[in-house]
């Protein structure tokens, strides 16, 4: 058992680092809802610190829903409904591990504004973040639909701009109804 989910971890690092693809990891039912519960529940959490305007929980939800959509949607462009699984799994289970290092971050920059002061360092570093996870989530795309990782840029940064549509129109809508 822990030898199985320390591969399930290694190749989950190995996507981090664009050494692996979703077909590398195992098709498993029970992993896909594992991955979608630790997204959920890490994603309430940072929506907390991050988004303190927002419902948290309908953050998780809507975020859960836009990935599970654009990876049912990208899949089903070219009929590859199998890889549907791995490919899901592989973006969940990335997004905990960055999701990780994103909530680091972002409680350092909360920390850093209520004591008064900035920290560069911090913003500089989850830009960074941000980068790399639409670096890993073309990865994903090129692998899980056989495509050049120039098309797979491209699909990743259509979600990611659709994507951060949607939250400002949120909390736009959200701001607007509380005031």
């Amino acid at each position: 058992m822990v030898s199985a989910v320390s591969r399930f971890v290694s190749t989950l690092v190995d996507i981090c680092l664009l050494r692996a693809g979703p077909q590398d990891l195992p098709y498993s039912p029970n992993l896909l809802v594992l991955s979608l519960l630790a997204y959920t529940a890490l994603g309430t959490k940072t929506a907390s610190l991050g988004l303190p305007q927002v419902n948290p929980y309908i953050f998780s939800v809507i975020n859960l829903l836009s990935l599970l959509f654009f990876a049912w949607f990208v899949l089903s462009l070219k009929g590859y409904y199998s890889r549907f699984n791995q490919t899901v799994i592989a973006l969940f289970g990335t997004e905990v591990i960055l999701g990780l290092l994103a909530w680091v971050l972002l409680a350092w920059q909360l920390q850093a504004t209520d004591s008064g002061r900035e920290s560069l360092l911090a913003s500089v570093l989850y830009l960074a973040l941000i980068l790399w996870s639409l670096a890993i989530n073309a990865n994903i795309v090129r692998h899980a639909l056989s495509i050049t990782m120039a098309w797979a840029w491209g699909v990743s940064l259509a979600y990611f701009f659709i994507y951060m549509a949607i939250i400002r129109l949120i909390t736009v809508g959200i701001a607007q109804g509380n005031s």
